[in-house]
């Protein structure tokens, strides 16, 4: 079988770029990433020129991004969602612990041509959280609540065994 091999993987490039990401999707990778650091620097090596900017740095292993203007707004209104208010959304070193989702925008216009560019979506991607373990010490709170199965499964994760304990606790009758 011959081998095919993908150009974009073999790009010479310092910093996330729009090639990046499409070789990603190709390979089925999520373009779900944590914010470990923002930082503003200078001088910065971005395939071979420098720039001054703000650099957002990830958790996972993959190369660090250039923001930009739309994306530290998006970043901003994440930040203001999470809770933080005034000028404190803008304060880049509060984006720290963030989870972001990158996508390529094709219709990026950049000195007056039409371009692909890495954005983050606007919408933060929500993770699925774990949910507590329903156990035998919930069983009284959850009657005295009058608590039916659906909603404590929309609260927390029920083992088969802990299921049937509830159904036959919950099908005493209080005296």
């Amino acid at each position: 079988m011959e081998t095919k091999t993908d150009w974009r993987k073999y790009r010479k490039s310092t910093h996330l770029a729009s090639a990046d990401l499409d070789a990603m999707e190709t390979d089925k990778v999520p373009l779900i990433f944590t914010i470990k650091e923002v930082k503003y620097e200078q001088g910065v090596d971005v395939s071979g020129t420098k720039q001054d900017g703000i650099f957002c740095y990830f958790v996972e292993p993959i190369k660090p991004l250039k923001l930009n203007s739309t994306n530290n707004k998006i970043l901003a209104g994440f930040a203001k969602k999470n809770g933080l208010v005034g000028k404190e959304c803008h304060v880049i070193e509060n984006w720290k612990g963030m989870i972001i989702e990158l996508y390529v925008d094709r219709n990026v216009k950049m000195m007056g041509a039409i371009t692909d560019g890495v954005r983050i979506k606007p919408i933060q991607p929500e993770l699925n959280k774990s949910l507590p373990n329903f156990t035998e010490a919930n069983f009284e709170s959850a009657k005295k609540a009058n608590a039916t199965i659906e909603q404590i499964k929309s609260k927390y994760t029920l083992t088969p065994e802990i299921e049937k304990l509830w159904n036959n606790y919950n099908a005493q009758k209080v005296g």
